[in-house]
């Protein structure tokens, strides 16, 4: 028997890099917050405490990879794969709203003129958070940038590394030039790019949970090799969606007079798993004529005819086949 050689799942990869991420900036947090007490900083302090919003999104991330584990069972035939995408959801979201109060608390301080900050402290914290973000979110890209749940967690390193950077700037320009407004307008321009990159991730969320179909996968595409399948006269109910990141897609065929039902159900498995890269399927042979499905066209129309004649329902047959 051969010996096989396996590289670390993406799943796993990704689990191990949010826990690094996470242990990254725990370390980080514990350390600024004990430096804060003793110097009496409030700048520091006040980092301190959106550090703790970071490594809560982490932790949400890595709890979500972990459940994103648990086997499908009974009732949850599933399992939990959509855990992923609802935590980068709340990540998403939850960095928007972060977003906002900075943009709220930058605009009162160029209003009022409150913009005074002491400049040594902000700028020794914004190195230090810098190489951390960097390093995490280094971590994060190279374990699988393509995971929705990943994605929701490197925009928050990665916008604690382009906070970092413009603490730096603004307090160079603080001590140098005394320009102290500088870190609220820089505030103001990062947040607009973090939410930019929140709004991809929130969309993409968003689409997993919604049932919509996968964004590489259109399915006007799907739908368009299928109707080039041999034998193939008719579909109907086709629904693609994706669960976890794996596309899954249901239809049910009408095969042409003469055709064998078992060979077009074959021709048509083949296409999708092996050049559509659909490998959760089901579909359904039908009988030519009127489909029983309420979806159908055909449906629709016997249902309009029958409502002018007083008919509060309709009636539907059906004779599904999974396979």
């Amino acid at each position: 028997m051969g010996t096989h050689t396996h590289s670390r799942p993406p799943r796993e990869r990704a689990r191990r890099a949010l826990r690094v991420a996470l242990a990254l900036n725990l370390a980080f947090l514990g350390l600024e917050t004990v430096i804060a007490f003793i110097s009496g900083s409030l700048a520091l302090l006040s980092d301190a405490a959106h550090m703790v919003s970071d490594v809560a999104a982490l932790a949400l991330a890595l709890l979500a990879s972990e459940f994103a584990l648990r086997p499908a069972v009974q009732g949850r035939t599933y399992g939990f794969a959509r855990a992923e995408a609802l935590g980068a959801f709340a990540n998403a979201l939850f960095l928007a709203f972060a977003c906002a109060l900075i943009v709220h608390s930058a605009i009162g301080r160029l209003s009022t003129g409150d913009t005074h900050f002491e400049p040594e402290p902000v700028f020794v914290v914004g190195v230090a958070g810098l190489v951390v973000n960097l390093a995490s979110a280094w971590y994060l890209a190279r374990s699988g940038g393509d995971n929705l749940n990943i994605r929701g967690a490197l925009i928050h390193m990665l916008a604690d590394a382009l906070g970092s950077l413009g603490a730096i700037v603004a307090a160079v320009l603080a001590s140098t030039w005394a320009i102290h407004s500088a870190d609220s307008i820089l505030s103001l321009g990062i947040a607009v790019l973090v939410l930019f990159s929140a709004w991809g991730v929130l969309r993409d969320a968003t689409r997993a949970l919604l049932d919509f179909a996968p964004t590489h996968l259109p399915q006007e595409r799907v739908e368009a090799e299928l109707r080039g399948l041999a034998g193939l006269s008719e579909i109907h109910e086709l629904h693609l969606w994706s669960v976890g990141g794996a596309p899954v897609l249901t239809a049910h065929l009408v095969p042409e007079p003469g055709v064998a039902p078992g060979d077009l159900l074959a021709r048509a498995e083949h296409l999708l798993r092996e050049h559509l890269g659909v490998v959760h399927t089901t579909l359904q042979i039908d009988d030519p004529g009127p489909c029983a499905q309420q979806r159908c066209p055909l449906f629709d129309e016997q249902l309009a005819q029958l409502r002018p004649h007083g008919h509060g329902h309709g009636h539907s047959h059906g004779h599904g086949h999974a396979h």
